[in-house]
């Protein structure tokens, strides 16, 4: 058992104002300014989960490109091409500056380090423990189905369970 301190308890830091949504104020014109700049922040930290990050990030801007290339694919060659390129150039530029953005950089540096300490299990571990979940799973359906059978064989014989006629389940018409 510890002591209990008879201190006052530390004051609290303050925080920043925050603007709506919890966010600091000025961090949208911070994100927005970081978007007319071409510095790679910290390039070869966190390079594997930035690059995950940015490839599906860009299988969602191709797929709204496409989009884009079906709404307008009644237009002249020149808009047809020209505005899904266009959206996906401009979506591939706020990607490259998103995982350059320093606070989401930081979390994805952060994250791939965490990953990084985790202890994965080996292939052949995951195959055994694999088999034998589906191996449980399949025994038990197979056991309660029989079970199952045999409780319904034996209400039929007693007479609970009665089926006939062209009514429903258990209908007795």
């Amino acid at each position: 058992m510890g002591k209990v301190k008879d201190e006052k308890a530390a004051a609290k830091p303050k925080s920043r104002e925050n603007g709506p949504g919890g966010l600091r104020r000025g961090a949208l014109v911070q994100f927005l300014l970081n978007m007319g700049k071409a510095d790679l922040y910290l390039p070869l930290q966190g390079w594997y989960a930035r690059l995950y990050t940015a490839i599906g990030l860009g299988v969602i801007a191709a797929a709204g490109a496409q989009r884009v290339f079906e709404v307008v694919k009644e237009s002249e060659p020149l808009l047809r091409f020209g505005i899904p390129a266009a959206v996906a150039g401009i979506m591939a530029w706020i990607i490259f500056r998103l995982v350059h953005y320093p606070p989401f950089a930081e979390f994805l540096i952060a994250t791939e380090a965490e990953m990084n300490k985790v202890s994965w299990t080996s292939k052949a571990d995951l195959i055994r423990a694999t088999s034998v979940v589906l191996s449980t799973v399949v025994l038990m359906a197979l056991f309660l189905f029989f079970v199952d059978r045999l409780w319904t064989f034996i209400l039929e014989r007693i007479g609970v369970l009665q089926f006939g006629g062209s009514g429903g389940f258990g209908s007795t018409a």
